[in-house]
């Protein structure tokens, strides 16, 4: 029954939102989204931030920067690091697949699969950290968003990215950050959900990074860009929402969201 009132809902939604988008491609809107082009003088809400959210793919701050980078940054263009190239996206976000996805000669997912999470359009069940059936030099980007922070061994899994990338290839990572700490916190002794949750901010988390974060990945050898919502004109910024309108409060949040390119040298 749910299902069928779903579908119904969508059927009635689409023509309105094609409607919609006739107003705002005649009239103008406040707001267009980066990763879907869609429309508006609204963006919707989540827990962690207000009206940061595409009301159409749902994509977020840390998405649209990212899809930002490769639509403007010329060192980082789709069509320098990603287009006829292999490569390895983790636990792909739908806006970013449907960015990246046609583009690339081989592309690929992986996940580490979990009890309790559903895993849709993945070619790969792989832990990060311990890659041993991926041959060294296997792709020329790997992009792992907000996928570090589940991983015991983080350190491992970068020097891992590492090891399967071609010489001048590109990881692309995203991590949640505390505003203005300096240095990763994470006590492995903490392995109660609700405790996890009131300290890094998520239940499945395991730690909460820092400014240290390049230096992780320096470390394991690659030169490091972290691009923020700076690098783009003031206008890109507002029109894209390529940082939270509206700052949060919760101690935890990331408000100040970072893309960190990294080239294997």
């Amino acid at each position: 029954m749910k299902r069928t009132i779903k579908k119904a809902l969508s059927v009635i939604r689409t023509p309105l939102v094609q409607l919609g988008q006739v107003y705002y491609q005649a009239k103008g809107s406040k707001f267009e989204c980066n990763t879907c082009n869609h429309k508006t003088n609204s963006f919707k809400s989540n827990s962690w931030h207000q009206y940061s959210v595409c009301p159409n793919c749902t994509s977020n701050v840390r998405q649209r920067l990212l899809a930002a980078s490769l639509q403007y940054l010329e060192a980082f263009r789709i069509d320098t690091i990603i287009s006829d190239k292999r490569v390895l996206h983790f636990a792909p976000e739908p806006p970013i697949r449907k960015l990246i996805k046609g583009k690339a000669r081989d592309y690929k997912t992986a996940d580490f699969f979990a009890e309790g999470y559903a895993y849709d359009h993945i070619d790969y069940n792989l832990d990060i950290s311990s890659m041993q059936t991926v041959p060294n030099e296997s792709f020329d980007c790997v992009i792992a968003c907000d996928v570090l922070e589940h991983v015991p061994d983080h350190i491992g899994g970068i020097r891992e990215v590492y090891r399967i990338l071609s010489k001048g290839g590109y990881c692309i990572f995203t991590v949640p950050q505390k505003d203005f700490l300096k240095i990763t916190f994470e006590d492995q002794t903490v392995t109660d959900p609700d405790e996890r949750e009131r300290i890094y901010g998520q239940r499945d988390h395991l730690r909460i990074y820092g400014d240290d974060f390049v230096d992780m990945m320096q470390a394991a050898g690659f030169d490091v860009t972290a691009v923020d919502e700076h690098y783009f004109e003031e206008k890109l910024r507002t029109r894209h929402v390529l940082a939270p309108p509206v700052l949060s409060k919760h101690p935890l949040a990331t408000n100040y969201r970072k893309v960190f390119f990294g080239k294997k040298l």
